[in-house]
C-alpha cells in the first residue's frame, strides 16, 4: 500500500508538472491566431485571455494524454536510475502491482476526458465563438478589414485601408431600399460610434442614385453621412455564422448525421471520435507499462527501449487522426475505429499480466 501511494503521489505530480508545460506551448502557439485580431484591432489583454479560457477544452485532448505519458514516463525512468525498481521487483512486486497506481490515474484521467468532449468542450466552444462574435461587434473597426468587402444591414462597404477609425477610398453599396439603389465612392471616412448606431462621416465623395425608370442621378459632396444599426447587424451575422463541430453535444452530431446523408460520415467521425480519444491517456499508460516495467533493465537497450515506446506513443496517436478521416468518408469503418483502441488496451494488459505468470510460475519451481 505504501508503494501504492508513492508511485501515485509522483506519478501525479510529475502529470501535473508535465501537463502545464504542454498546456503552455500549445496556448503560445494557437494564441498567435488571435493576437493579431485582438490587440490590432481593439481588443485588450482580457479578451485574450478569456479567448483563451473559453478554447482550453479544446485543448486537453493532447495535453492531457501526452502530459501524463510524459509524466509516467519521468516517474519511472526516476525510479529506474535510482534502483528502486529493482528493488520493488526483488521484494516481491511483480509488474501489475506496479501498474496498479499508473491505472488508476488512467481510467481517472480517461473519465475526465470523456466529460470534457461530452459536456464541457460543446458549451466552452459555444462561449469562445459568441466572445470572438461580440468581440468582432466591439468596435467600429473591428467591423472592418482591408481591401475585404463586408455586407451588413443591407449594405456592402469597402475600404482600401484602414488607421484607426479613418477609412481612406471607401466604396458603400446601399441596398436597403426597394426602389433605389446608392453606390458611394469616398476619399476619406470617419467612424463615429453612438449607443445602437454607428454612423460613418463621408469626405469629399461621390453619390450615385439609381431608380429602376430614370436615370441615375449623380451628386458630388463634401460631407456626408451614413449609419447601421449595431443591433440589427450583431443579430444578422450570428445567425449567419458557421457553427463548428465542437459546438455540437455528442447527440447532436448523431441526429445530424441521421439528416444530412451527404455529411454524415463527418458528424459520425466527430462524434464517435471523442469516445475513441478519451481512452488514450489508458492506452499511453498501458503501452509504456507493458513495454517498461516487464523487461529486464539493462545500460545497453535502455535507450534504444526508450525511444521505441516514445516512437509507438505518436504512431498510435497518428493511427487515431487517420481512422477518423477514414470514417468521415466510409462510415463502416466506425468499427474498427472502436476495435483499434480495445485490441491495443487488451493485449497490452496481457502483456503486463504474463510476466505476473511467469514470475509466479518461476517461483514454484
Amino acid at each position: 500500500m505504501r508503494i501504492f501511494k508513492y508511485i501515485f503521489k509522483m506519478s501525479m505530480l510529475n502529470t501535473l508538472i508535465s501537463f502545464l508545460v504542454i498546456i503552455g506551448l500549445v496556448w503560445v502557439s494557437q494564441s498567435f491566431r488571435s493576437i493579431k485580431f485582438i490587440f490590432e484591432k481593439g481588443g485588450t489583454i482580457i479578451d485574450f485571455f478569456l479567448l483563451s479560457i473559453f478554447s482550453m477544452p479544446a485543448w486537453l485532448s493532447i495535453s492531457v494524454s501526452f502530459g501524463f505519458f510524459f509524466g509516467v514516463f519521468i516517474t519511472f525512468t526516476k525510479l529506474e536510475n535510482d534502483r528502486e525498481l529493482i528493488a520493488m521487483k526483488s521484494s516481491g512486486l511483480n509488474s501489475l502491482q506496479l501498474s496498479y497506481p499508473i491505472l488508476v490515474i488512467g481510467i481517472i484521467l480517461s473519465s475526465f476526458l470523456f466529460l470534457n468532449f461530452h459536456f464541457l468542450l460543446p458549451k466552452s466552444y459555444s462561449f469562445y465563438k459568441n466572445y470572438e462574435d461580440n468581440l468582432r461587434y466591439k468596435k467600429p473597426p473591428i467591423l472592418f478589414n482591408e481591401n475585404t468587402f463586408f455586407h451588413i444591414d443591407k449594405k456592402t462597404f469597402f475600404a482600401q485601408s484602414i488607421n484607426g477609425n479613418e477609412l481612406n477610398k471607401l466604396f458603400i453599396k446601399d441596398y436597403s431600399s426597394k426602389k433605389q439603389t446608392i453606390d458611394i465612392f469616398a476619399k476619406k471616412a470617419l467612424f463615429i460610434p453612438e449607443e445602437n448606431n454607428i454612423r460613418i462621416k463621408l469626405i469629399d465623395g461621390v453619390k450615385i442614385i439609381s431608380e429602376q425608370k430614370s436615370n441615375p442621378l449623380i451628386i458630388n459632396f463634401k460631407q456626408d453621412y451614413i449609419s447601421f444599426n449595431k443591433k440589427n447587424s450583431k443579430k444578422q451575422n450570428r445567425s449567419e455564422r458557421v457553427v463548428d463541430l465542437k459546438e455540437f453535444t455528442y447527440f447532436e452530431l448523431i441526429n445530424k448525421s441521421k439528416l444530412q446523408s451527404k455529411a454524415n460520415g463527418i458528424y459520425l467521425a466527430e462524434a464517435h471520435s471523442r469516445n475513441v480519444f478519451s481512452l488514450t491517456p489508458i492506452i499511453f499508460c498501458m503501452v509504456f507499462l507493458s513495454f517498461f516495467v516487464r523487461f529486464q533493465h539493462s545500460r545497453y537497450d535502455n535507450i534504444f527501449k526508450k525511444s521505441m515506446i516514445i516512437s509507438l506513443i505518436f504512431f498510435i496517436q497518428i493511427v487515431f487522426f487517420s481512422m477518423k478521416n477514414i470514417v468521415t468518408k466510409f462510415e463502416e469503418f466506425i468499427y474498427i475505429f472502436y476495435f483499434v483502441p480495445i485490441f491495443i488496451i487488451i493485449i497490452n494488459f496481457l502483456l503486463i499480466k504474463y510476466e505476473t505468470i511467469s514470475l509466479l510460475n518461476f517461483k514454484k519451481v
